[in-house]
Formats: C-alpha cells, sequence, structure tokens
C-alpha cells in the first residue's frame, strides 16, 4: 500500500540524499573552493527534487486511470528532458565542477545503498 508520505523509508532516503550532498559541500567549501561545493550542492538538489518528482508521479500514476496515466507518463519524460537540460547548462556555463555534480547526483543509489545496509527488511 502507498502512504501519502510515502512511508518511513522514502523519508529517510531523502534524508540521505541531503546528508550525501550537503556535508561534502560544506566540507568542500571549507578546505577547497565553491565551484565542488555547487557542484555537491547542485547536484544533490537537483536528484532530490527529480526523487520527490518521481515519487509523486508514480503516485498519481497508481491512482489515475487512462488519459492520466498517459499524461503522467509523458510528463516524467518532460521531467527528464528538463533535469538533463539543466546539468547540460550548468556544465556548459561552468558553473560548477563537473566531478562534483557528479558525486552529488550520485547520493540517490549510495542513499538507498546505506539505507539497506543500515535499515534492513526482514520478511
Amino acid at each position: 500500500m502507498i502512504t501519502p508520505d510515502g512511508g518511513p523509508r522514502l523519508r529517510r532516503i531523502k534524508l540521505w540524499i541531503l546528508a550525501l550532498s550537503l556535508i561534502p559541500a560544506g566540507v568542500s567549501l571549507a578546505f577547497s573552493s565553491g565551484e565542488y561545493a555547487a557542484g555537491f550542492t547542485l547536484g544533490g538538489v537537483l536528484i532530490l527534487l527529480n526523487f520527490i518528482g518521481t515519487e509523486r508521479a508514480i503516485q498519481n500514476f497508481v491512482a489515475g486511470d487512462g488519459a492520466g496515466r498517459a499524461l503522467i507518463a509523458f510528463l516524467q519524460f518532460f521531467k527528464l528532458g528538463i533535469t538533463g537540460a539543466v546539468i547540460a547548462g550548468i556544465l556548459y556555463w561552468n558553473v560548477a565542477s563537473p566531478i562534483a555534480m557528479i558525486l552529488g547526483l550520485s547520493a540517490l543509489p549510495t542513499g538507498i545503498m546505506f539505507d539497506i545496509f543500515f535499515f534492513p527488511v526482514n520478511k
């Protein structure tokens, strides 16, 4: 059953994403340049917004029917295109370090891995 708030695991994954992107951003801001901090922060924010958008899209997709589901699927692909355009713009105008951006974007799979490791579900 899908709960309106997504359940405790999804809330923890969102916190993992924030921690895994903002803590390195703070450390790199303190000991390095702002370009790395911007990369970690922008990557983490983009992946968090994408995660929240995907969560909402799945909830609406399950609750919807017919044409509503097709629209939700179209909007999901549109969201991915917008995300790609934002990442391309950030890299094109050299706003952030590409390596730090990739590490910020990798906060989602890393957060999922940490959450499964620290909070296993035994059935």
